[in-house]
């Protein structure tokens, strides 16, 4: 199927977040570490790649998708490739399996071109095992500012106003949006990360996206590629001081939000909320259409209507033959919530 010849909004929304590039980058930064090994093994078919690294995970040691976790990892199809890019790509893999056992995960079920690569190999041979990891938060974005008003909370709404009206007579309140370049990524990025380093996420110690060389140098790498998706990194400052970030990945009329966070002694000041505000009013005046704002929600994100949206699986495929066959019939018991395919 030709690149956007009857395929559904939502298919093509999701389209065009794994690139090749994506996953080098990945490698470069990350490899080894956090149980990956290194180095990626690509297999290539003409016009679709999909790259693999070594995972130990619990007792496992198998072969995994590379790539960031964030939108999602899968197989990379350059544009106007189609269904015949994926026969050739699953039939280069079963000639030439990374092992025993691959890992593919995390996939977003409107990941129309990983999915019909996965039905391939299925009907090449492999087995396969399945099982649901989470659920994306989607926010969709209507044509103007009234609109979206009509449906964010309406507290939420008010205390943005009054909140930027308070911090305005102190200093002004200013928001930047950035398509990161290979010339200043790495200034502007570093700028994010001493706001990171005041957040909570960093206080409490839970995993940060934009402190640390490595994290860095992913970011960095992406941003010097300069097609798509997109690097975008929006700063909200108030007189000198930043104090909110929010880090995204667009491509087309869809923006994933990867990592935002705020300076924890401004709390009380909602600067999230006054940076959502800028962004999806930005969004808004460029036509953007679609908000994936990721796995979760404590509440914060419906008070803006988003609404729980595509689901994310895990799967385990294991090659056809003997060693195959086994290895499903095996972890079919161990992994007794997992589905097959």
């Amino acid at each position: 199927m030709a690149e956007g010849l009857d395929m559904p909004a939502e298919a093509l929304a999701r389209r065009g977040f794994v690139r090749a590039h994506t996953a080098a980058a990945w490698e470069q930064a990350y490899l080894p570490g956090n149980g990956w090994c290194g180095p990626l093994k690509v297999v290539r078919g003409a016009g679709a790649e999909v790259a693999f690294a070594r995972k130990r995970a619990s007792k496992l040691d198998l072969w995994a998708l590379g790539g960031y976790y964030w939108p999602w990892r899968g197989v990379a199809l350059e544009a106007g490739a189609g269904e015949q890019s994926l026969i050739g790509l699953a039939d280069e893999l079963t000639k030439r399996p990374c092992g025993a056992m691959l890992r593919m995960g995390p996939l977003i079920d409107g990941d129309t071109d990983t999915q019909d690569f996965v039905k391939l190999l299925c009907a090449r041979g492999w087995r396969g095992l399945r099982q649901e990891s989470g659920q994306v938060f989607e926010l969709a974005l209507p044509a103007s500012m009234e609109a979206l008003q009509a449906q964010v909370s309406g507290s939420l709404w008010k205390n943005i106003a009054y909140q930027r009206r308070r911090l305005e007579k102190q200093g002004a309140v200013t928001a930047e949006r950035h398509r990161l370049s290979a010339a200043q990524a790495m200034p502007l990025l570093q700028r994010a990360a001493l706001v990171e380093q005041a957040s909570w996420v960093a206080q409490q110690g839970e995993e940060v996206k934009l402190m640390g060389a490595q994290n860095q140098a992913y970011w960095s790498q992406l941003a010097q590629h300069g097609d798509e998706p997109k690097v975008v990194l929006w700063l909200l400052s108030w007189g000198e001081r930043d104090i909110a970030f929010s880090l995204h990945l667009e491509h087309g009329k869809t923006m994933c939000i990867v990592a935002n966070g705020y300076d924890e002694a401004l709390k009380a000041s909602s600067p999230g909320s006054l940076l959502s505000l800028d962004i999806f009013r930005d969004a808004i005046a460029r036509g953007m259409r679609l908000v994936d704002w990721g796995q979760g929600d404590s509440g914060y994100k419906q008070r803006w209507g988003a609404q729980p949206g595509a689901r994310m699986v895990d799967m385990i495929l294991f090659r056809p033959g003997l060693v195959g066959a086994l290895g499903h019939r095996l972890l079919k018991k161990v992994l007794s919530s997992w589905e097959a395919l």
